[in-house]
C-alpha cells in the first residue's frame, strides 16, 4: 500500500523544471499514437498545504524502451484522493483506498499519462465498510474488466491480504466472496495477485506457489459471485541441476502471477527472489529476483514449461499483469519479463538471466521508488 501523503514542496527545482519541460516535448511530440509502457516510480506534490486546491503533482515515469526518466507536470491533485493510498493498478487507472473508518474506494485517471492534467476524472465506488475479526483488509492489488473510459459498466476487484476478495461496481453494493468455503489455509493465497481474463470474463487469483487456481464470473449479480477453485497440473516441466535446486531453495516460496496476451493466451509466472519482503526498500537494481519459471495454459487448463513467449513482454509489479507485444513498441526486449517488486529489470527467459535497467540518467533515479506499478501502452 503506497500512500498519497507524501511532503509538499512550495516550489520545483530549476533542474526538475527543465527536465519536467524536456520530457514533455518528447512525450507530446512523438509520431506514435501510443505512448510506451511506463512504470509510475514516484509522485512528488508541489503547494503550501494539502487543503489547499491548487495542490499540482509532478508525475515520475520510467520508460522501459529508453530506459530513461519521463515526467508529467503540472498535474491538478485530486481533493477526493488527498487522503487515500494507492492501492492498484489496471488498464491505468489508480484504484484509490481512503484511510478511516469508512475506507471508500475510488478509481481515477490520475496517474494515467495521458488522463487530464487539469481536471483528472474521479469515479467513487461503494465503501469497503468494517473489516471481519480476522480481517485487516491489507489489500495486494485490484483489477478491473475494463477502462472506464471504454465503458461505464466495468466491475473492479480488490484482493485482500489472505482469504477475501471484493466487488465493486460504480455506485453498486460491494460483494464478498471469502475462500474458506474451499477449506484452505490462509496463507495460500497471501500475497496472491487478482486479474481479468477478457478471453472467458472472469477473475482469476493463483495462490501462492500456483497449485490453485480461484476464479470468478465477473457477470455476477447483487448478493452472487459463484466462484470455482482449480487445482493446477504442470506437465513438459524442465530438469533441473543441482545447482538450480540449490538456488531454488535460496529462495523465498515463489509467487505466482497470471497474465493474458492481446490474442487470449494466458501464461502463469513463479517469480523465485531471494529475502523477498513486501514492502522494503526498492532500488532500480534486480534486487532478490533470481529466477522466473513461465507455463503456457493448455486446452485443459493444465500448465506447460515454456522458455518461448515469442514476440511477448510481460509487465509484473503491483499493477494488474498484463502482455505487450514487443514489435509495437521497438525497443522493448521480446520473449522477457519486465518486473518491479524485489527490485526492478528485464528477464530473459530463454536465458534465464535477469539484468538491472541500464539507466541514461542516474541522477533522475537517486530517490528510492515508492509506486511500482507498470502502465500499458496508452493511446494519446
Amino acid at each position: 500500500m503506497s500512500s498519497l501523503l507524501l511532503s509538499l514542496s512550495s516550489r520545483p527545482s530549476l533542474r526538475k523544471l527543465a527536465l519536467r519541460c524536456h520530457t514533455l516535448r518528447m512525450f507530446s511530440s512523438s509520431s506514435s499514437t501510443t505512448t510506451n509502457p511506463y512504470l509510475m516510480y514516484r509522485i512528488t506534490n508541489y503547494g503550501s498545504s494539502f487543503d489547499d486546491i491548487d495542490v499540482t503533482s509532478n508525475l515520475h515515469y520510467f520508460d522501459p524502451v529508453k530506459e530513461d526518466e519521463v515526467i508529467v507536470g503540472g498535474k491538478a491533485f485530486p481533493m477526493e484522493l488527498r487522503k487515500t493510498s494507492l492501492v492498484g493498478m489496471s488498464h491505468g487507472w489508480g484504484v484509490f483506498n481512503e484511510s478511516g473508518e469508512h475506507k471508500a474506494l475510488y478509481v481515477s485517471d490520475y496517474c494515467n499519462p495521458c488522463g487530464s492534467k487539469s481536471n483528472p476524472k474521479v469515479i467513487p465506488l461503494h465503501p469497503m465498510g468494517q473489516p471481519n475479526i480476522t480481517q485487516t483488509r491489507v489489500i495486494t492489488n485490484a483489477a478491473m474488466t475494463c477502462s472506464p473510459d471504454q465503458s461505464k459498466d466495468f466491475a473492479v476487484a480488490v484482493n485482500c491480504l489472505g482469504l477475501e476478495i471484493n466487488f465493486f461496481r460504480p455506485g453498486g453494493k460491494p460483494n464478498s466472496s471469502l475462500l474458506g468455503a474451499f477449506q484452505t489455509q490462509s496463507h495460500y493465497f497471501d500475497q496472491s495477485k487478482v486479474m481479468y481474463s477478457k478471453r472467458d470474463e472472469k477473475f482469476y487469483t493463483p495462490s501462492v506457489g500456483g497449485h490453485f487456481l480461484v476464479f470468478w464470473d465477473s457477470c455476477f449479480e447483487e448478493d452472487l459471485t459463484g466462484s470455482q477453485m482449480h487445482e493446477l497440473q504442470f506437465c513438459n516441466l524442465p530438469e533441473v541441476t543441482q545447482s538450480e535446486w540449490e538456488l531454488f531453495d535460496s529462495c523465498s516460496p515463489p509467487t505466482a502471477h497470471l497474465v493474458e496476451s492481446p490474442s487470449g493466451q494466458r501464461f502463469l509466472i513463479k517469480w523465485y527472489a531471494q529475502n523477498y519482503q513486501p514492502g522494503q526498500i526498492m532500488t532500480f537494481l534486480c534486487g532478490g529476483t533470481k529466477r522466473f519459471m513461465v507455463f503456457r495454459e493448455e486446452e485443459d487448463m493444465s500448465m506447460s514449461y515454456t522458455e518461448d513467449i515469442g514476440d511477448l513482454c510481460i509487465f509484473l509489479g503491483n499493477s494488474e499483469p498484463f502482455c505487450v507485444k514487443a514489435s509495437s513498441c521497438p525497443g522493448l526486449n521480446p520473449n522477457s519479463i519486465y518486473f518491479a517488486g524485489d527490485g526492478f529489470g528485464v528477464y530473459d527467459i530463454a536465458t534465464k538471466k535477469p539484468r538491472s535497467f541500464r539507466l541514461k540518467s542516474h541522477s533522475a533515479f537517486s530517490e528510492t521508488p515508492v509506486f511500482p506499478f507498470w502502465i500499458p501502452p496508452m493511446s494519446l
